[in-house]
């Protein structure tokens, strides 16, 4: 039998459970996690106090066997509160159990933290989703701890555990489970309601912010139509107060034009179809004003309680569309005038796909009314492409209820060709009962001729708004009656700061006093005047700009009007002046370039004719600049050019002008001369200072230069002619070996025109191929047989006879015509070779001179080469390409990649005039030279002991170092070749040998007297 006594026990220990749950209350969240470790020793303390009590009064069923309801108080510790709060609890209530003694002491302990522990075990896996916790899941909860807890009643004595249990077991497990249920369920409610709380604060916080002082209005509204809530920019745009609006329901205040649409709108989302929606809608204002409105409208449901509010924001848009609509009156006035009332008008019955059209739409198309209403697509078709899509979706969003009116524009292509802008308007007349309209009327409308107004009226505004000239108008008195944004743009003045004010507000202290009162002098006069002015910004800026003012005709009503339109053309001027400046002066240096050299000769030339007045023209050309570029880098280049500059200038007076032309070329004028003396003394000034040294970075430099002088009158008495004969007289003064200055003469100029000539005469060789290959043979010292031959270009003019390779090689190499030259070399050559193959089979291999020039040029691809060669079976080792030193220099990707093709391709490479050039012995180890061949200079004084057989010495053992082999050019004497073969040369050529022969007599000479008796005797030999 149940022990009624045991119940109310335990209800009374649910009493002090309850406490804890008002307690917790006390506690607010942000407390908690800001005095986190105070907090939960607090707590703990606090739930061993409660425990503590509740065990005051225990339930005795036998001695020393005490229960009450301290699990459940444990288990919902550690479940709620963690396990720093429930240890300290558990401590607390362990020992005051300890002290209550008995013989179930111990198991009562075990009981306390098997509980706790639970709860903090169950903690664990649902600390963050503690509100989320539903009754039965604490009521499994309250029966499996007191399951675990009954079972723990199994380490008394059995007799003493078995009569427990049968006392004891069945009102715990009605009574505590329950507990644990009802104070659980306290516990996650205060902490979902603090969650709650928390955010339903931040969502008031920032709705309250939106709603009490945004820019636009907000309503709550009911799902029966009622505000329930309004802010009062929404009051305001109405004209009600917050309690005359409540009163009313927003169909009351809604244009009924606009009612229709909002209500099929507003049914579907009240039947959950959509979730918001937007549109324009007009109001009724408390005045009786209309309020033109943009809306959004979003519901909000509650799942739960079927609660429904719906949330709107209202953004007038009133102005905008009184603006629109007095357009729109101006288009129909205008419309009415232009086409005599005609409009288009047409019905279309949505069920049966039927159009009833008029006859002014028809001849808006240009065909038969008849037509256009038994085939209505034909007006579709007319529509122009990029429109039709448009035009299409709005009848389809009329057709299928999405709206139910319609207005758009678009151009028509009539039958005849010309091109119509329509406006087309439309509303839905008869809907069905599902929503759908059966029955859309509307007219058309030729807005041709309003849109060509509207584009001038929008191109006159824009103008004015666009600008970025300033523009405004002042009255007669300099008061601001208008701007536009470029004005303010530039002034640095808002509108409203200058509406109103004079302009004496920008006056500049640049501009002088005295011309303001011309201004206003002119202006009374004429009405209008333009020019330059400095103005003051609003920040004490000073600028300049081009103004011009024109005046406004006076009327009845209104005085004199001023137009002011100006640009800032301060950067523009600056712009100029610093375009006028790279124009006429050298960026690098500062001196004059040739532009303006070009005018202040012209200016001098004049000047110096009306006063008889003598000048000198200078030409300067420095030398080997080049050389110090390519070893130095362009930037040493920079900084030298740099330092000559200012040394020329220290040379003349400041009357004179130091001019740069470009590159290493200078001009000096020295101007108002009495004698000559006085030009020689400035041209050797400045030939010495030129030769003083460069300190270029780390390196020491040393340059010279050559000049060529003309004199005015003297030599001529223009522009072109001065700066022809100056270049002529710079020239030979390089050819003359450089370091020295020439006058003109006209043999110079004789010498000019021959150039020309030839040049010309050139041409004619090239195309008629009046140039032939001659050989001079190789010589290897060892054996003195001929293995290598060289060609030599030769020239047999008609009527001049033989032209020397020195004087027309330069000349080719300057007009390009080294290419076509070079192509035809090296194809002679390929046949020659292959000739000799065939009849007197030698393996001679033929040296042909290749120019720089060829190298540079991208049209002349390497594989035609080879190609002639496969062509005539050519072996690859029977062509050597000679080179000159001043070609490994070259920089391009071009120079090298074509070395590179050769070699790859076999043909061998001889390096011409060796020593006598810049290179860097790095070169011959990256380019893969064969052969080395020793200028004939250090050859023509070779003697026993001397300098020059030292050298040739050097230059052999390291050739051979390397692995290439050494030709020694211009051997005349015997000694001089006894000499070179005890040093270890290899071949030989000079006239020691032979000359150069053409091809005839070299196969007469060398084939038949010498390689056929060789080959000869290799094969009896052999």
């Amino acid at each position: 039998m149940i022990n009624l006594n045991v119940f109310f026990s335990f209800f009374e220990n649910a009493a002090l459970l309850l406490a804890l749950v008002y307690l917790y209350s006390l506690f607010p969240s942000h407390q908690r996690k800001s005095h986190l470790f105070a907090w939960q020793f607090s707590m703990g303390a606090l739930i061993g106090i409660i425990g503590v009590i509740i065990m005051m009064n225990p339930l005795a069923f036998q001695e020393g066997v005490l229960f009450d309801t301290r699990s459940v108080l444990l288990s919902l510790s550690g479940l709620f509160f963690g396990f720093i709060p429930t240890i300290i609890a558990s401590v607390c209530m362990a020992l005051y159990r300890y002290n209550q003694g008995g013989t179930g002491a111990l198991v009562g302990i075990l009981m306390l933290f098997c509980s706790g522990f639970i709860g903090v075990a169950w903690n664990h896996y649902r600390k963050d989703h503690l509100d989320q916790i539903s009754k039965w899941a604490f009521y499994t909860f309250g029966i499996i701890v007191h399951l675990v807890l009954l079972s723990s009643l199994l380490l008394l004595p059995l007799n003493q555990a078995i009569d427990t249990l049968l006392h004891i077991a069945l009102p715990i497990l009605i009574i505590f489970p329950l507990l644990t249920m009802v104070i659980g369920h306290l516990l996650a409610q205060i902490v979902f309601r603090e969650r709650d709380m928390q955010v339903k604060l931040q969502e008031d916080f920032l709705f309250k912010n939106q709603f009490d002082i945004g820019n636009i209005g907000i309503s709550i509204t009911s799902k029966a139509k009622y505000w329930l809530k309004v802010n009062p920019y929404l009051c305001q745009m109405f004209g009600y107060s917050e309690s005359e609006l409540k009163a009313r329901t927003w169909v009351e205040l809604t244009y009924p034009d606009d009612l229709n649409k909002d209500l099929l709108l507003y049914d579907k989302m009240v039947k959950g179809d959509i979730d918001e929606y937007e549109m324009d809608k007009r109001f009724v204002a408390k005045d009786g004003s209309i309020v033109y409105t943009h809306i959004t409208i979003t519901c909000r449901r509650n799942v739960e309680n079927n609660g429904f509010l719906v949330i709107a924001g209202f953004l007038d848009i009133t102005k905008q569309k009184k603006a629109e609509k007095a357009l729109l009156q101006s288009k129909e006035q205008l419309d009415l005038v232009l086409d005599s009332s005609e409009l288009g008008v047409w019905d279309w019955d949505v069920a049966n796909r039927a159009m009833q059209i008029n006859r002014y739409s028809a001849d808006i198309l240009c065909c038969s009314m008849e037509e256009l209403n038994q085939t209505p697509k034909i007006w579709v078709d007319a529509i122009d492409p990029q429109d039709r899509i448009r035009f299409l979706r709005s009848i389809i969003d009329v057709r299928k209820g999405r709206c139910i009116s319609q207005k758009i524009e678009y151009q028509l292509i009539n039958l005849w060709g010309e091109t119509r802008w329509i406006l087309q308007t439309g509303k839905v007349v008869d809907i069905d009962e599902r929503g759908k309209p059966l029955r859309v009327c509307g007219t058309l409308s030729d807005i041709t001729d309003i849109k060509q107004v509207e584009a001038s009226l929008s191109i006159a505004a824009s103008v004015y708004q666009n600008s970025s000239e300033a523009m405004s108008v002042f009255t007669s008195d300099g008061i601001i009656v208008d701007s536009n944004p470029a004005f303010s743009m530039i002034t640095g003045f808002n509108k409203e700061d200058i509406k109103g004010q004079s302009l004496r507000v920008f006056q500049s202290e640049l501009q002088p006093k005295s011309f303001y009162d011309q201004l206003d002098k002119q202006l009374k006069q004429l009405g209008r005047w333009q020019g330059e002015v400095w103005m003051r910004r609003k920040n004490g800026e000073n600028y300049l700009i081009l103004l011009t003012i024109n005046s406004i005709s006076q009327t009845k009503n209104q005085s004199a009007r001023f137009v002011a339109l100006f640009s800032d053309i301060t950067e523009k001027k600056q712009t100029e002046e610093l375009i006028w400046r790279q124009a006429n002066y050298d960026a690098l240096t500062g001196l004059p370039n040739r532009r303006m050299l070009l005018e202040f000769l012209t200016k001098e030339v004049q000047h110096s004719d009306r006063q008889h007045n003598h000048f000198a023209l200078m030409f300067l050309d420095l030398d080997y600049f080049k050389e110090i570029n390519d070893t130095l880098g362009h930037d040493m280049g920079d900084v030298l050019l740099l330092e000559t500059a200012e040394r020329l200038k220290s040379c003349v007076r400041e009357s004179d002008v130091v001019a740069r032309l470009g590159g290493d070329e200078f001009t000096i004028v020295l101007t108002n001369l009495d004698h000559n003396h006085g030009v020689e003394r400035v041209a050797s000034q400045i030939l010495k200072r030129l030769a003083e040294p460069y300190t270029l970075g780390q390196q020491t430099a040393y340059i010279s230069g050559s000049i060529g002088i003309t004199l005015f009158p003297d030599d001529a008495t223009t522009t072109e002619a001065l700066l022809k004969n100056a270049d002529q007289a710079m020239y030979s003064a390089k050819s003359h070996g450089r370091n020295r200055f020439n006058y003109f003469t006209p043999a110079m100029q004789s010498d000019a025109q021959k150039r020309m000539q030839l040049v010309q005469e050139l041409k004619n060789a090239v195309l008629q191929q009046q140039f032939e290959l001659y050989y001079q043979p190789i010589v290897e010292l060892s054996s003195e047989h001929i293995v290598k031959v060289e060609a030599l270009i030769r020239w047999n003019h008609p009527t001049m006879g033989f032209i020397s390779p020195a004087e027309f090689i330069p000349i080719a190499e300057e007009t390009g015509m080294i290419i076509e030259i070079g192509n035809w070399v090296f194809s002679q050559a390929v046949t020659q070779s292959a000739k000799w193959k065939k009849q007197f089979n030698a393996d001679i291999q033929i040296s042909i001179n290749k120019s720089p020039i060829q190298f540079r040029d991208e049209t002349t691809d390497v594989n035609d080469w080879l190609s002639q060669m496969s062509e005539q079976h050519v072996d690859a080792k029977s062509i050597c390409i000679e080179i000159t030193e001043g070609l490994l220099l070259e920089k391009e990707q071009n120079v090298e990649a074509k070395l590179l093709a050769y070699r790859e391709a076999g043909l061998e490479v001889s390096l011409d005039d060796f020593g006598t050039g810049y290179s860097s012995l790095s070169y011959l180890r990256k380019f893969n030279i064969d052969y080395l061949k020793i200028d004939k200079s250090f050859v023509n004084n070779l003697a026993p002991d001397s300098n020059d057989l030292s050298l040739c010495e050097a230059i052999i053992v390291m050739a051979h170092k390397l692995g290439m082999k050494v030709i020694a050019e211009g051997i005349e004497t015997e000694q001089q070749r006894s000499l070179l073969e005890f040093a270890g040369c290899d071949y030989g050529q000079g006239y020691l040998f032979s000359h150069a022969l053409c091809s005839e007599d070299f196969e007469k000479k060398y084939m038949q007297q010498y390689v056929v008796p060789r080959l000869s005797d290799e094969l009896v030999t052999n």
